[in-house]
């Protein structure tokens, strides 16, 4: 070779170099390939990227199912009409529906009361609002068809608030009805203390309604403590004689609805809260347990990353003749480091790909593969009548994919450094003197 002539050896990743670290990846365990904690390691990357695939992933589908439950039952903003005359409150109802961004503007009347049936007695959120607005709501529409289709009698919407401010209709969730042993038709006695003045003060005022509605949206909140009635009648318990004291606003994208309440304020509506600000304590919990199933995950990659310094490392002893001769004959110390690199990391990017397409794989063919399960062994994994769902809810994110398979990656190639760097400083000479 003249000194003109390129070095093939000392091409960074050039042919001889993959040429080699892919002979190595194949070479026998008997002729010094890899041993079998380095398939192990394989096997164990592969597990954790899919695991932390399948994991966000469902977790992402109940944070949808539990985020839509809230955005379906609960108006998306809340402005604060308090004190305000009926005439006023009228201009901004028609302000409000008249933006393009507005889907639904309803009125109303929230309070708090004891509800009484039995002899049992439950703390409940009373909301009053507008029949067809009630009616109009998928959320309660669907879910009181899905639990009458399992056979339980849920009433009727069609005839809710007939009787305007003199209507005894009530509409109640499913776990509030079983609470008090309640069905259609039932007497329910609901009591609140902001009743007639007297001399000694306020009295408490009792009304008896009927219930004429029972639905099941799969969240114990609104499912247990929240309950119907027409707004007039609302409006008459409560004892507000003008007006209505909060307007609530649908838009068409929920997740910009802070700046959709900003926006109005500015422009001088009264204060206008949203659905994120009434559920905070859920968003931020969700968020706080996701970042930290994240983490948890990712160490568990680290984890099973690490086993690949010991395969590279036997690996690296079983060659040591190969990279003495490597050195003599004009290898360099980053060449040798780069051929047990490429050898590592190969072994990581199996690992990464193949976890990556059996996490997605699952995810897209989840129900199919719960279903599968539950016929095998006989019981329900998910029980559709305790979360009004057919199958466990998993929501792929393409850049959440993205981001686990790099990350898995690169830690790969960052474990593989090591021996790759012991390798390149065996001593030629040392290696070969009892060859």
């Amino acid at each position: 070779m003249t000194q003109s002539e390129p070095r093939i050896v000392e091409r960074p990743f050039g042919p001889f170099e993959r040429m080699l670290a892919v002979r190595y990846l194949r070479a026998r365990r008997e002729h010094g390939g890899l041993a079998l904690i380095s398939v192990v390691s394989l096997i164990g990357i592969t597990l954790a990227v899919m695991a932390l695939i399948v994991i966000m992933s469902i977790m992402n589908g109940f944070r949808l199912e539990l985020l839509s439950k809230i955005i379906g039952f609960e108006p998306h903003a809340y402005v604060d009409t308090r004190g305000l005359p009926q005439s006023q409150v009228d201009v901004i109802m028609a302000d409000l529906k008249a933006r393009e961004d507005v889907t639904l503007v309803e009125p109303i009347v929230e309070g708090t009361a004891l509800a009484s049936a039995y002899g049992r007695s439950e703390g409940v959120q009373i909301r009053g609002i507008r029949p067809e607005d009630l009616r109009a709501n998928m959320l309660i529409r669907e879910g009181m068809t899905n639990l009458a289709s399992r056979g339980r009698d849920v009433g009727s919407l069609d005839a809710f608030g007939a009787g305007g401010a003199l209507s005894k209709d009530i509409v109640v969730g499913a776990a509030f009805a079983d609470a008090l042993g309640l069905y259609v038709g039932d007497k329910l006695t609901l009591t609140q203390i902001n009743g007639a003045r007297t001399v000694i003060g306020r009295s408490p005022r009792t009304r008896t309604f009927t219930v004429s509605g029972i639905f099941h949206v799969g969240n114990e909140r609104y499912d247990r403590f929240a309950i119907f009635l027409p707004i007039d009648s609302a409006a008459s318990f409560f004892s507000l004689e003008e007006g209505y004291p909060i307007v609530g606003v649908r838009v068409k994208d929920p997740d910009a609805v802070q700046s959709f309440a900003t926006n109005l304020m500015t422009q001088g509506m009264p204060y206008v809260s949203t659905w994120i600000d009434r559920n905070g304590t859920y968003v931020r919990a969700l968020i706080v347990e996701r970042n930290v199933m994240r983490l948890i995950l990712l160490i568990v990659v680290a984890i099973t990353s690490l086993n690949i310094i010991t395969g590279v490392l036997m690996l690296v002893k079983n060659k040591a003749r190969d990279i003495a001769i490597l050195r003599t004959i004009g290898a360099t110390r980053a060449g040798v480091v780069r051929i047990f690199l490429m050898t590592g990391s190969m072994l990581g990017m199996v690992g990464v790909a193949t976890g990556l397409t059996c996490g997605v794989l699952f995810c897209i063919y989840i129900a199919e593969i719960q279903h599968f399960l539950e016929g095998l062994f006989g019981f329900q994994l998910f029980p559709s009548d305790i979360y009004m769902l057919d199958a466990i809810p998993a929501k792929l994110e393409v850049g959440e994919v993205v981001v686990v398979a790099i990350a898995a990656f690169l830690m790969s190639v960052a474990t593989t450094l090591i021996p790759s760097m012991w390798a390149s400083r065996l001593d030629p000479v040392e290696a070969l003197r009892f060859q």
